[in-house]
């Protein structure tokens, strides 16, 4: 194996190979591969918290081994921050600005202005998860400071190619690895089954898992991992800043071999594609990991899901047949090594991870062994031993040992070693961890939000003494609006809210729709992606922009970067906890605050509907029912649970607080719930619901 390279810039004629490094092996495997860039995170504020990723001097010592080799390194420092983490996000942003990275890759707004300010040499790159997939949304971001965006993975071919052709500011696409089911950036899913959050890097993946429906069992969200190798011909000629490959809790062998075989496609001449295309794709069949398919590139609706094949992430190696004694026995489909990591799923859906320590093969034991050899592995515990299941190989024990002890990875320890942070600055005194209380009182005043999907019970909810009435911007509430007229006058009592997803021609309905309705005399609108503050703008520049729970406010500096971009008011993210609302209540925000009080939030959005859901509930392993719907174009999944944060009541509240925001959408009985809500708050008590993570914390 090679230890190193010499430095060699990309060729200018294509983008770059950006490759994973969740940790020092994976990192050195990058760079003997010949990866242009690599992307990496530390221990903390990443959106992969469980990669083995970097110390503050390990990552000193990645940066300065990266340059020697010619490789530039992007930080993922992409996690929502809240409130009580901005004076150490503010120390880590000056700590790693001494090292100059050759980006930031971010999700938080307030951590974009952060490193604006204190870091303004260092580009910004925008996170997948901030959904951007317009080019409304690229301009937003070049407003915000971004030179760069990561695209949401679900966007295909012609979609990537508008953007990158006509957008505001650079983009890199993904070519290779896991897909998620909910759009890039829309999944409160895990957050809401237990506080661990997929927007700071703490996703149980709940997409993975089996659920039943129509009295079937199956794994209806989970996606085959995305190849894209076929694409490369058409992506390298479109004008694409990189190329990304998925990845940064994979081991050294998938990161290695997954850059060697895009780096032969990328660095092929014309006349030798398919030459190239045969040795890469036999490079693809041999590392771990699902199968997998072009994904949403092909611009096909239909996505191909794993009901039918396997669910569990590697390289299957054979069927298991438990001897007892902790034992198994299996024929290998694949030459296997001690030391190698190997996972084994029941049909519980449980699964197992463990490092091969013990192989016999014809009562001797042995290092290695080839395919089609019949071992016995020590597999664990003898009291308790594992089903009959598939096993699965998921790193290679012997590689990351190698590479661990490669020049590389001996030369970042020794930088690291040598490593001596900076005097840590001052913090400054809006981000102190204990801030002068600003909190206004909750009082008897409680104003209501009500969100509702038209105007069929308007007369009924305006008995609930609502400030504001959200209804969804579709032409048909458009055309109800005049039966209405009187009732709502004056316009300002009335939002009218945009959908997550505007795609294809979407936008263009939304942006005529809107324009009408400004003409008309109004001027509220509730914003749920960040494309929409420039969407709206260019219609007129008097509007009152709200933007929802889904813009990720976890922290004041978050607040006042979208007021800076012309937002007027910001709706808390639905994933804060006690903690978190009452530091937020000690924050000064120059726009309104609104907070969600009740209602059945999307957990998945998604880009399709799986084709063989069957109407009905879909039900957890824990008997958790969720019932899927649609938001527009997206496919939604809501819980059974309505979500009702009746702490929200008696808490102080930030200054400019405005509303609760009480989301009546597809209740069976919006009238009813609404009264029930209206009482609630008025007797100043909560009502059944789950209060999300209020209560159990946010990780």
């Amino acid at each position: 194996m090679t230890n190193s390279r010499k430095a060699s810039p990309r060729p200018t004629s294509r983008p770059e190979l950006l490759a994973p490094a969740g940790g020092q092996a994976s990192w050195a495997a990058a760079l003997a591969a010949g990866a242009d860039a690599v992307y990496v995170g530390l221990n903390h504020f990443s959106a992969r918290a469980y990669a083995e990723n970097f110390t503050l001097a390990e990552l000193k010592g990645l940066i300065e081994e990266s340059r020697r080799c010619g490789v530039r390194v992007y930080l993922a420092f992409n996690s929502l921050i809240k409130e009580s983490e901005l004076a150490e996000a503010f120390k880590t942003v000056c700590a790693v600005s001494e090292m100059a990275p050759d980006a930031f890759i971010l999700q938080d707004m307030g951590l974009a202005a952060l490193c604006r300010q204190h870091a303004p040499q260092i580009p910004l790159h925008a996170s997948t998860l901030m959904a951007a997939h317009t080019l409304d949304g690229l301009s937003t971001l070049a407003n915000a400071g971004f030179s760069r965006v990561v695209l949401p993975r679900e966007l295909n071919l012609g979609e990537i190619a508008h953007l990158s052709r006509r957008g505001a500011i650079g983009v890199e696409t993904f070519v290779h690895g896991a897909l998620c089911f909910s759009f890039s950036g829309l999944c409160l899913m895990s957050s809401f089954l237990g506080g661990r959050s997929a927007l700071r890097g703490g996703c149980t993946q709940p997409c993975r898992r089996y659920y039943q429906n129509a009295g079937r069992r199956k794994n209806f969200f989970s996606l085959s991992d995305l190849i894209g190798l076929s694409f490369i011909p058409e992506l390298k000629r479109l004008p694409i800043a990189a190329l990304k490959i998925e990845g940064r809790m994979k081991g050294p062998d998938y990161v290695g071999q997954v850059v060697r075989a895009y780096k032969l496609m990328l660095d092929a001449p014309e006349d030798n594609q398919r030459e190239a295309f045969d040795e890469a794709l036999s490079i693809l069949r041999l590392i771990p990991g699902r199968p997998g398919g072009p994904g949403f590139i092909p611009g096909d609706p239909f996505v191909p899901g794993l009901w039918e094949t396997q669910n569990a992430s590697g390289l299957k190696i054979g069927r298991l047949r438990p001897t007892g004694n902790g034992q198994g026995t299996l024929t290998l489909l694949t030459p296997l090594k001690l030391l190698d990591r190997l996972r084994f799923s029941d049909e519980a859906d449980d699964t197992q991870a463990y490092k091969l320590r013990k192989m016999v093969r014809g009562g001797t034991e042995v290092d290695s062994a080839d395919a089609g050899d019949e071992v016995t592995l020590s597999i664990g515990d003898p009291a308790s031993p594992p089903p009959a299941t598939d096993v699965f190989k998921i790193g290679s024990g012997s590689l990351e040992k190698e590479l661990f002890a490669s020049e590389p990875v001996k030369r970042l320890k020794l930088h690291a070693k040598n490593y001596s942070p900076p005097p840590a600055p001052p913090t400054p005194p809006g981000l102190a961890k204990d801030k002068g209380a600003v909190a206004t009182s909750p009082g008897r005043s409680q104003p209501l939000w009500l969100w509702l999907d038209g105007f069929d019970h308007i007369q009924e909810m305006l008995k609930l003494r609502p400030r504001k009435i959200i209804v969804p911007l579709t032409a048909e509430n458009a055309k109800k609006l005049g039966q209405y007229r009187k009732l709502l006058s004056p316009y300002s009592n009335l939002v009218w809210s945009l959908p997550p997803l505007l795609l294809g021609r979407a936008q263009e309905k939304v942006r005529k729709e809107a324009k009408k309705l400004i003409e008309a005399g109004h001027r509220d609108f509730m914003i749920s992606n960040l494309g929409q503050i420039t969407l709206l703008g260019r219609l007129h520049n008097g509007l009152k922009l709200w933007a929802d729970h889904r813009l990720g406010v976890l922290n004041h500096l978050s607040g006042k970067a979208f007021h800076d971009l012309g937002v007027t008011g910001v709706t808390l993210s639905m994933e804060c906890d006690q903690e978190t609302l009452l530091k937020l209540s000690q924050a000064a925000f120059p726009g309104g605050v609104l907070m969600y009080l009740y209602g059945r939030p999307a957990l998945f959005t998604a880009r399709y509907r799986p084709p063989n859901l069957k109407r009905g509930p879909v039900v957890s392993q824990r008997g958790e029912k969720f019932w899927p719907s649609e938001d527009g174009d997206a496919f939604i999944l809501q819980s059974e649970h309505r979500v009702f944060i009746g702490g929200l009541l008696k808490s102080p509240k930030p200054r400019g607080f405005v509303g609760l925001i009480v989301d009546l959408r597809q209740e069976p009985n919006p009238v009813e719930a609404g009264r029930r809500v209206r009482k609630a708050i008025d007797q100043g008590r909560g009502s059944p619901g789950l209060s999300f993570n209020y209560k159990r914390g946010l990780q």
